[in-house]
């Protein structure tokens, strides 16, 4: 099973790095939206749409709506437009990580429930392929940032929770999810956030406000990973999907960018952080 991670890994992160080194932006955006659109029709399934039918129309009106932004408002600056969508996914991310806190299994099983759930799509993905968009056009240094902050935020949680996991962080969601794997993913982020802000040759102040930011985006990202484990559950699915050898699906690699995607971008402008064309 690790051979088959380690393969499909490799089999990823090669591509997508050379493309958002070397590719164009458009040719980016629509690799995000294709992405997306693979997540939508994954979330289709574990929020109980039945018939193909209705799966693809939600596969395809996710993507729809984030390519209606792209369209519209990708390109020219930023705009109040841009604040606004960026605002509000993080109000989103708010409202699900106090949502978290209060969850109970059978949510989906309701009907108010299944319909957060399905309308959570959209709240989700499309500010999270939208803001990596915008992103990239501005820097595409700064999407590899943020794939290495997550990464390092998952990587750090892993074996810190292995080693010293003890104290589960969302028993009736997650359980094998610990404090003190979050405690191993913030420390991670820490040394990752401060080696790039010297790479990245920022004042100290600025230096300290990017960690800070890294910080804050880890702590989004989690809830990310739970809301998808959420959905995993009243599903009862073990994985979002079987696209990726070893890993699941595409929701499984990517919960907790969707989170932390339009987070970090308004975290960047909120904090005047300029550097590279924003």
């Amino acid at each position: 099973m690790l051979k088959q991670r380690v393969l499909t890994a490799i089999a990823i992160v090669i591509p997508v790095f050379l493309l958002i080194v070397f590719g164009s932006s458009r040719a980016f955006a629509v690799f995000a939206l294709l992405v997306v659109a693979v997540g939508a029709w994954e979330w289709s399934r574990l929020v109980g749409f039945a018939s193909p039918v209705s799966r693809i129309a939600y596969a395809l009106a996710i993507p729809a709506l984030a390519a209606v932004f792209l369209l519209f408002w990708g390109q020219g600056g930023w705009s109040a437009v841009h604040g606004l969508v960026l605002a509000l996914a993080s109000l989103w991310w708010l409202g699900v990580f106090v949502g978290l806190l209060g969850y109970r299994p059978g949510l989906g099983q309701r009907g108010w429930g299944r319909f957060l759930l399905r309308v959570a799509g959209f709240f989700s993905l499309v500010p999270a392929v939208v803001a990596l968009a915008w992103l990239h056009e501005a820097n595409p240094h700064w999407v590899l940032y943020l794939l290495l902050l997550v990464a390092a935020a998952d990587t750090g949680a892993y074996f810190a929770g292995r080693r010293f996991g003890r104290t589960r962080l969302a028993p009736e969601i997650s359980p094998g999810k610990t404090r003190e794997g979050v405690f191993g993913a913030l420390m991670a982020v820490i040394l990752v956030a401060t080696a790039a802000a010297w790479i990245f040759g920022l004042p100290p102040m600025d230096a300290l406000l990017f960690v800070l930011l890294s910080v804050v985006v880890a702590l989004v990202s989690v809830a990310g990973d739970l809301q998808e484990s959420v959905l995993k559950r009243e599903a009862g699915a073990k994985d979002s999907g079987t696209l990726l050898p070893g890993h699941g699906g595409v929701l499984d690699r990517v919960d907790s960018l969707t989170a932390a995607a339009p987070v970090f971008v308004a975290g960047l402008l909120w904090a005047s952080l300029h550097p590279g064309g924003f």
